[in-house]
């Protein structure tokens, strides 16, 4: 189904179908958030969008605490891996950290108090604030402890220590591009955190992450070495899959097998049935009505959804 062209953009009426790891979490989470995010949110910035369109894409682009750390410490890495930075300080990215979040959080406060986020969504805010909330005091002690780790754990890392040398090559560092492969005709998006060329020549992937390890980590890596065969015509026997658990301190390292991309072949097909199974229409992308996809019955992650404006009801009932 086509769409109007305004310059390069494209406006569709539905969205364009694709698959991700994120988006299966969310699905596997709960379909109505999953309806929200990517059908119910779909054109939400346009004039003649309905309400809820409109109020779910706002809400859509709420953030919270964890994911604006994980963002801002990416996107430090990645400026200083661009600028060859090799003499990055701990106590450089902690005071751009503790900076830069702090800001994220005045930002937030004082669009709660203006109500300006719900007159259009620029910038950053904190769904913490958003719902009235605040962040708690361990949270803080937390995110402070993170800070530390996390920067400290950078500059020690042996990702790092090999970016440096003189006979690396860095391919990309976070580029913001949405670059994808396509299986089964639908977009796979593939956002490498950071690519480089080692001295033996073999092609690394590195996933840098903030938080805790997670089932769907190396799967994710399969997806970012499939992206790397084809984008830069490269056998499977010369990538290698690294994830980098800085608040950890830990590492996980990978040497994938034939048999484990073919297992994400399938992964992603099977995927796409569920997907389909959500669509009236699975050429164009057109999904069943609202009701279809079911609420999640469990209140305590309904409390921590971005999306319970929408869902709760005026009694605080969903």
């Amino acid at each position: 189904m086509g769409g109007i062209i305004l310059g390069d953009f494209t406006i569709r009426k539905y969205p364009e179908k694709s698959w991700s790891i994120s988006k299966m979490k969310v699905i596997e989470g709960c379909y109505r958030e999953y309806y929200y995010t990517y059908y119910g949110s779909h054109n939400g910035w346009l004039m003649d969008s309905t309400i809820e369109q409109k109020i779910a894409w706002r809400l859509k682009k709420l953030t919270n605490i964890w994911l604006m750390f994980g963002d801002k410490l990416h996107i430090v890495i990645s400026e200083n891996l661009k600028e060859n930075n090799r003499n990055i300080k701990a106590e450089e990215l902690i005071e751009y950290m503790r900076v830069n979040l702090n800001n994220g959080i005045k930002e937030s406060i004082l669009k709660y108090r203006s109500g300006k986020w719900d007159e259009y969504p620029k910038g950053e805010m904190l769904q913490e604030y958003y719902y009235g909330g605040k962040l708690e005091d361990k949270t803080v002690a937390d995110i402070k402890e993170r800070i530390n780790n996390c920067s400290e754990n950078f500059v020690k890392c042996k990702t790092y220590k090999e970016l440096i040398e003189d006979n690396t090559k860095l391919l990309e560092a976070d580029e913001g591009k949405f670059d994808y492969i396509v299986i089964e005709g639908v977009k796979v998006f593939a956002l490498i955190d950071t690519l480089y060329i080692d001295s033996k020549g073999n092609y690394i992937i590195v996933d840098w992450k903030t938080g805790k390890t997670s089932e769907y980590d190396k799967e994710q890596l399969l997806v970012y070495a499939i992206y790397v065969m084809e984008r830069y015509n490269v056998p499977l026997e010369k990538i290698r899959g690294r994830i980098e658990y800085l608040n950890l301190g830990e590492r996980e390292e990978y040497i994938f097998e034939h048999s484990e991309i073919d297992d994400i072949y399938n992964r992603i097909k099977n995927d796409l049935n569920v997907i389909n199974n959500f669509l009236i229409d699975k050429e164009n992308n057109i999904p069943k009505e609202k009701e279809v996809f079911r609420k999640c019955d469990d209140i305590k992650k309904c409390n921590k959804c971005k999306y319970k404006k929408l869902c709760f009801d005026l009694e605080g009932k969903i």
